[in-house]
C-alpha cells in the first residue's frame, strides 16, 4: 500500500468515526435550580427540533413543552437525584416525525445549575441491535472451521460408500447372498451419514437463520441439547470432550429462540476457551433441588480426570474474546462484549445469569419455569 492509499483510508476511516460520534454525543441542556434553561449546545437543538440554531428564543419555547411532561414523569430540579427519563418528542425528529429521547439530569450540588443529557433513544437502541450481531458473527466465526470439518466427515463416508456400492453394481455381475448383505451395509451408512450431515446442518443453520426470531413456547431441553452437539467441534479441535446431562422431561418456556441461541453460545464459548487439553466441557440441564418450578442449565469447565491437574495439563489455544467478563472491551480488532450480551438477552428472556465457583470459569442459567405453558403443552 501506498502512501496516498494509506492517507486515503486513515481519511475515510476519519470521516466515519466522526459521524458515529456525532450520532451517539448526547445533547447538553445546562439548567437553573429552579429548572429554567440557560444553554443548550447544538446537539440538543438538533435533538429537540428546534428552528432557531442560536438557542434562545426555539430553545425556550421547546422546553416550556417539554418541561411539565418531565416533571409529571417524576424528573426533579431541587434537591433532585440522577434520573433517566425516555421521552417522545413532537417534531424532533424528521418533517412532522416524533422522535424518542432520553434525558438524563445530573443535578449540581447545592440546588445549583445542573446538566441534562439528551439521547437518540433509536440510535442507542440501533446500536445495542448492531453489538448484538456483532457478537454473534464473532462466535460463530469461532467455531465454524470446526464446523465445516465436522459436516466434510459424513460427506467423506458417504462418497467412499457410493465408490464401493457403485463396484458392487457392476453390469454381468452376480450377486450372491453375502454381497446383497453388503449392499444392505453400504446403504445403511449412506442413510445414517445423511441422518447426521442433516442434523448438523440444521443444528448449525439454526444458530444463524432468525427463523425462530419470536416468541413462542419452546424446549429448553431442546435448545441445550442442539448447544451441546454444536459444541462437539469445537471442542473436539481444542482436544476437550464435552459433556452433557439433561433432564428425560421437557422444560417448557416462553422465549425467543433465536436470541437463546445467541446467549448460550457465547457462554458455552467463554467456559470453552480455558478448558485444559483432556478436559471436559459440562453441560447440565436440571431443576432446583429445592423449588421444581425452577430450571438450572450449568455450563462449567474441569480439567483431566486422571492424571495431571488442571493446572499441569497444557493449556488451550485461548479463542480471543471469549474471556470471562460481562463489560464491554474496546480494542483495534472490534468491541467485545459476548457475556454483556448474553446476560443482557438471558434477562429480557426471564433468565437469571450468575457466576459459579470453581477453578475454571462456570457458569449457571435460572428461569422460572411458567406453568402456562406447562400446561398448553
Amino acid at each position: 500500500m501506498d502512501a496516498s492509499d494509506q492517507t486515503h483510508k486513515d481519511r475515510s476511516r476519519s470521516v466515519a468515526l466522526d459521524d458515529l460520534t456525532r450520532a451517539l454525543t448526547p445533547g447538553v441542556l445546562v439548567l437553573d435550580g429552579q429548572g429554567t434553561v440557560r444553554f443548550g449546545d447544538e446537539r440538543a437543538l438538533k435533538l429537540l427540533g428546534c428552528a432557531d440554531r442560536n438557542g434562545n428564543d426555539g430553545l425556550q419555547r421547546r422546553w416550556n413543552e417539554i418541561r411539565p411532561r418531565l416533571e409529571a414523569a417524576g424528573l426533579r430540579w431541587q434537591g433532585g437525584k440522577a434520573s433517566r427519563i425516555p421521552l417522545e418528542v413532537d417534531g424532533a425528529g424528521p418533517p412532522a416525525e416524533p422522535r424518542r429521547l432520553l434525558f438524563d439530569l445530573r443535578p449540581g450540588n447545592g440546588g445549583a445549575e445542573s446538566v441534562l443529557l439528551v439521547s437518540d433513544l433509536e440510535s442507542a437502541e440501533s446500536l445495542e441491535v448492531d453489538l448484538r450481531l456483532s457478537a454473534q458473527m464473532r462466535a460463530l466465526s469461532q467455531i465454524s472451521p470446526a464446523v465445516a470439518h465436522d459436516l466434510r466427515a459424513p460427506i467423506n463416508a458417504m462418497v467412499f460408500n457410493l465408490e464401493i456400492l457403485k463396484e458392487t453394481l457392476a453390469p454381468g455381475r452376480v450377486l450372491d447372498a453375502t454381497m446383497q448383505g453388503r449392499q444392505q451395509r453400504y446403504v445403511s451408512v449412506l442413510k445414517e451419514e445423511l441422518h447426521r450431515l442433516h442434523r448438523s446442518l440444521e443444528i448449525f443453520l439454526a444458530h444463524t437463520s432468525p427463523r425462530g426470531d419470536r416468541t413462542e413456547p419452546m424446549d429448553l431441553r431442546e435448545l441445550v441439547e442442539e448447544l451441546a452437539s454444536l459444541l462437539v467441534a469445537p471442542a473436539r479441535k481444542q482436544q476437550v470432550q464435552v459433556h452433557s446431562e439433561l433432564l428425560d422431561d421437557k422444560v417448557m418456556l416462553e422465549g425467543n429462540r433465536y436470541l437463546l441461541r445467541q446467549a448460550l453460545l457465547h457462554i458455552a464459548l467463554a467456559v470453552l476457551a480455558p478448558v485444559p487439553r483432556q478436559g471436559t466441557l459440562e453441560v447440565e440441564l436440571d431443576l432446583d433441588e429445592e423449588d421444581d418450578r425452577r430450571a438450572v442449565l450449568r455450563l462449567a469447565g474441569s480439567g483431566p480426570d486422571e492424571g495431571e491437574s488442571a493446572e499441569e495439563a497444557a493449556p488451550a489455544v485461548p479463542i480471543a474474546g471469549s474471556e470471562p467478563g460481562f463489560g464491554i472491551r474496546f480494542s483495534p480488532g472490534g468491541t467485545v462484549a459476548q457475556l454483556y450480551i448474553a446476560r443482557a438477552i438471558l434477562a429480557s428472556q426471564g433468565g437469571d445469569l450468575r457466576v459459579s465457583a470453581g477453578p475454571l470459569p462456570a457458569f449457571e442459567v435460572e428461569w422460572v419455569i411458567p406453568d402456562t405453558v406447562s400446561e398448553k403443552e
